[in-house]
């Protein structure tokens, strides 16, 4: 090798540091200390609530049939997941024009929308609303979510109202995407006790399984986890709806109390809001304003909701609704 002059190989080039990645954004918390304009409310001076309605007729509690063994499993609750709104009369949203409706839902990014279609008094009314209705949602990518309000004084009468709503169908097959019974208590005229409650979910189940069926149900606070029937609904239902309409408490911690008491029961939970005024009910004067709702709807995804929706469409203002709409889910 005399005489042969040997370079160093060149050093390696030491490989580029890779980018550092973007610092995540921050987490926002729902706030639990958001002021409340206008409470506490002042004195109700209005007239007296007058009696609820209720049937004439009481089914006795040993005329009722044993209530069906609840299938086992749960559905998926993906109809419910996401935003939605609720709907009592049709006709009241959009002159009851179905291509409207559906227009101002997508715009506001609703997943769902949720209508009263049956009752005690009148059984399922709702068919030609649904006509209307369900094709052009469907058509739009929007579930539609029927919902009743069985009084309960004839379980079995309200569960047979109950199937026919279910089991609706258009000329091209096309039905309802799930079910919601309103169980509301006595204060609205209502016979709630365990035994009408598993009578009816039980029957309703029975007729169709895989039908998506909520409760919509009170807040499970103190007092109402005391008396009203929430663990009897569970083996019947996928999902709880809890009405958390919050007037002077704060509607992060309703949302919070919800999901914590109300999951481990087993079925899933979608959050219902308030958008409406209850002053004329006695309660806080003037409707939430959109940071009550905001803070509403990021507390409920925070917390593990399916979902949120707001009662109502047909009470719910501008500012409100531009909450719904700016949330994403």
């Amino acid at each position: 090798m005399a005489g042969i002059i040997v370079h160093p190989a060149p050093a390696a080039t030491p490989p580029a540091p890779a980018p550092a990645p973007p610092p995540a954004p921050p987490v926002t918390v729902a706030p639990t200390n958001l002021p409340l304009p206008g409470c506490p409310p002042p004195p109700y001076t209005g007239p007296p609530a007058a009696p609820p309605w209720h049937p004439a007729h009481l089914v006795p509690d040993s005329q009722l049939p044993p209530a069906p063994a609840a299938p086992p499993g749960r559905n998926p609750t993906a109809a419910i997941s996401g935003k939605g709104m609720w709907i009592w009369q049709l006709a009241a949203i959009d002159h009851g024009d179905p291509s409207a409706i559906v227009s101002d839902a997508v715009a506001a990014g609703l997943h769902q929308i949720w209508l009263r279609v049956g009752d005690s008094p009148d059984g399922f009314y709702g068919a030609e609303a649904l006509s209307r209705l369900v094709p052009a949602a469907h058509r739009a990518g929007l579930r539609v979510i029927g919902w009743g309000f069985p009084y309960l004084f004839d379980p079995v009468a309200d569960a047979e109202w109950t199937k026919a709503a279910i089991a609706w169908r258009t000329a091209d097959g096309q039905g309802l995407d799930g079910w919601s019974a309103d169980i509301e208590t006595a204060a609205e005229g209502v016979a709630l006790s365990p035994q009408r409650v598993s009578v009816y979910l039980g029957r309703v189940r029975a007729a169709d399984p895989h039908t998506v069926l909520v409760a919509t149900v009170f807040p499970p606070t103190d007092q109402q986890q005391a008396r009203y029937p929430f663990g009897t609904m569970a083996p019947y239902v996928d999902a709880y709806a809890p009405m958390l309409y919050w007037g002077c408490t704060q509607p992060v911690l309703d949302v919070q109390q919800a999901l914590s008491r109300l999951r481990p029961l087993g079925p899933e939970v979608h959050v219902i809001g308030q958008a409406y005024d209850m002053a004329p009910y006695g309660g806080r004067r003037g409707a939430p304003p959109a940071r009550e709702l905001d803070a509403f709807m990021l507390a409920a995804r925070q917390a593990g909701a399916v979902g949120a929706s707001f009662w109502s469409w047909q009470s719910i203002d501008s500012e409100e609704w531009s909450a719904v709409s700016g949330f994403r889910w």
